[in-house]
């Protein structure tokens, strides 16, 4: 069983200039304290993802309890013995922390 954070995860994005956006448990009433991952981005993309990169990257992090549970289920109704439902069980696998 993965001992991640339950979802829902929300991202926060800076209310100022700073180079860091959030993603936080979205049922924490002080979002500051309940952080799942800070991301930051540059104004080159040699040293890193820029600021569209960044919250793309935030939310796809946000999404993940989500995305696990909803795998999960189609395997529980749906598993065959094909190379999409491997890659599926693979990337279960991979988000609880079981090696592959």
């Amino acid at each position: 069983m993965s001992k991640h954070t339950p979802g829902p995860w929300a991202v926060q994005l800076p209310a100022d200039d700073s180079a860091r956006i959030r993603v936080v448990d979205k049922r924490a009433l002080d979002y500051a304290n309940h952080r799942i991952a800070d991301l930051q981005y540059w104004s080159s993309k040699e040293r890193g993802p820029d600021r569209d990169g960044a919250i793309a990257n935030a939310y796809l992090i946000a999404a993940a309890p989500d995305l696990l549970e909803a795998l999960q289920g189609v395997l529980r109704v749906a598993d065959r013995a094909t190379d999409e439902f491997h890659v599926a069980r693979s990337a279960i696998a991979k988000a609880i922390g079981e090696k592959q």
